[in-house]
């Protein structure tokens, strides 16, 4: 088995079948959002507008979310989070919840309906990372905070750039210390508005091991904060390709009480496997076998769908 397989595998093949739908947004650019840049603009400068943007979102959230894995229909989905940690995305079907991942100050968690194993994933990050499982994962569970585009470059780090690409977008290279090894974050970032375009995490042969790509920013007046609608994240090796799109976000502001967000759920029937345990075996390959036992969930007709109505929350 692929040692980086770990979650990518487990979720390509819980929704091979999946065949729920929801409503893509097809995005331009926001004729509202400010310009970061007049110029060109320096490493500094860079810096400053990208932790600016990011620091003014401590918590985020979504109801009007869509998952969508493979190029299959979208699950809807649900988006919370709290930086630093803390974060939370659950989507479901028309048959009911499908998916659970989150991550709080002391651990994380994946839970998915269907796993061919009635088991929920969990470990606490501080013995995850000296686990001999931490070299199956690529990134560190709370990476999908960073994928949004909140991400904190710190001031006087192992920066280098920007270089000009031609394409209206500039680059930074940034060396990162992880727990499996050195990494290099390259960050293609829009020269006129600041946005982070692209993320690229390479190991120290410069293989890319994550991507993630948003677009659709829409520029938040009230927060002064630009923030994606598009998120697509590619996980080479595990074979792994997902999108969110999300029709709205509330900014500073979560919906529900932080024990039932953050605290990690109960699923009856499923078992909770610790990943960082030493007795844990991982999950082998067995996308083939997967696929041929698990079944499409079943469409509705239209006649019993129930039109989404704006403010009313699709997942709980």
């Amino acid at each position: 088995m692929n040692r980086t397989l770990g979650f990518g595998c487990l979720i390509l093949t819980l929704f091979v079948a999946s065949g729920a739908t929801c409503r893509h947004n097809t995005f331009g650019v926001d004729p509202m959002a400010p310009a970061a840049f007049v110029t060109p603009p320096t490493l500094d400068e860079i810096i400053y507008a990208v932790n600016a943007n990011t620091n003014r979102v401590q918590q985020l959230h979504s109801d009007s979310a869509s998952l969508t894995l493979l190029g299959l229909p979208g699950l809807r989905s649900s988006i919370s989070l709290e930086r630093e940690m803390r974060f939370r995305l659950r989507s479901k079907s028309f048959t009911g919840q499908e998916l659970d991942i989150g991550s709080n100050d002391e651990l994380f968690w994946f839970w998915a309906k269907r796993n061919p194993e009635p088991q929920v994933y969990f470990a606490s990050h501080r013995e995850f990372a000296q686990s001999p499982t931490r070299d199956m994962f690529p990134v560190d569970p709370h990476w999908f905070i960073e994928a949004i585009g909140l991400v904190q470059l710190e001031p006087g780090g192992m920066h280098e750039g920007p270089f000009p690409r031609g394409d209206g977008r500039i680059e930074i290279r940034t060396r990162l210390s992880r727990p499996n090894g050195p990494m290099t974050r390259v960050l293609v970032i829009d020269e006129r508005y600041g946005y982070i375009l692209e993320q690229h995490l390479l190991d120290a042969t410069g293989r890319a091991v994550a991507t993630s790509r948003t677009s659709g920013h829409r520029y938040n007046a009230a927060a002064a904060v630009a923030l994606p609608h598009r998120i697509e994240i590619e996980m080479p090796d595990a074979q792994l390709s997902l999108t969110i799109d999300v029709n709205e976000y509330s900014i500073n502001s979560l919906y529900g009480s932080p024990h039932q967000l953050w605290d990690i759920p109960t699923f009856e029937g499923y078992t909770p496997v610790n990943i960082a345990a030493p007795q844990f075996t991982p999950p082998t390959d067995n996308t083939s076998s997967s696929r041929r036992n698990l079944q499409p969930i079943e469409r509705p007709s239209r006649l019993s769908q129930q039109p989404a109505y704006r403010g009313y929350s699709t997942v709980q």
